[in-house]
């Protein structure tokens, strides 16, 4: 899959769509054929994966995901970061780019998935009553956490990595079908870069600028 812009979890669907829509048409069946190219374009769309290209600097965390901002707030991450943290939170709509990427450079020293309920993602708490999947990277000694969260429609989370990989920012990380939310919690020491309502791209907009 290196280099085509889709996600490979769509493959399972956009390769039966494809093969479904060339025999109907070869069966001069239009009606069957015509819904099976609807399909491939709905799968098309859904699992588009571009290439995300920017100059990396270390001082910047770029947007783990594509959507909206829909919180920036201090708080104090004492489960996994065990320090006071900025968490800014990404929804995702379904018809955003759902693969999720890294905000910066640096080692993952966990990635950890947690059942959970399937609530809307403008509920409060989510954060901790819904599935989600933790990755915690590790960027020059500073702890920087991502949050993969599921909602009301997504119902799949992916990990493409484990504890131990070296990645570099913007770098894929895993998706969540059908949208939902993504949290990033930023270490002290950063300023925000963008506002409630921004829309932010994974792997392009920049989320934070370390101080000094």
């Amino acid at each position: 899959m290196k280099g085509i812009p889709l996600a490979r979890e769509g493959l399972p669907f956009i390769i039966p769509s494809l093969i479904l829509a060339i025999l109907f048409y070869a069966l001069h069946i239009e009606i069957l054929f015509v819904i099976c190219c609807l399909f491939l374009l709905f799968f098309l769309f859904f699992f588009r994966n571009p290439k995300r290209l920017r100059d990396t600097d270390e001082n910047i965390l770029i947007s783990p995901a594509d959507g909206k901002i829909m919180e920036i707030k201090e708080i104090h991450e004492s489960e996994y970061v065990g320090r006071k943290t900025k968490r800014i939170s990404i929804f995702m709509s379904p018809l955003d780019v759902h693969v999720n990427r890294t905000p910066c450079g640096g080692h993952i020293l966990m990635a950890l998935h947690k059942e959970g309920e399937f609530a809307v993602a403008f509920k409060k708490d989510i954060d901790k009553e819904n599935e989600r999947n933790y990755i915690l990277i590790d960027h020059h000694g500073e702890k920087v956490l991502i949050v993969q969260i599921a909602g009301f429609l997504a119902r799949r989370i992916i990990c493409y990595v484990k504890e131990g990989d070296k990645v570099k920012q913007g770098d894929p990380v895993g998706m969540i079908a059908f949208g939902s939310r993504v949290d990033i919690y930023i270490p002290e020491g950063y300023d925000a870069m963008v506002e409630l309502n921004s829309k932010v791209k994974a792997g392009l907009t920049p989320l934070a600028v370390k101080r000094g």
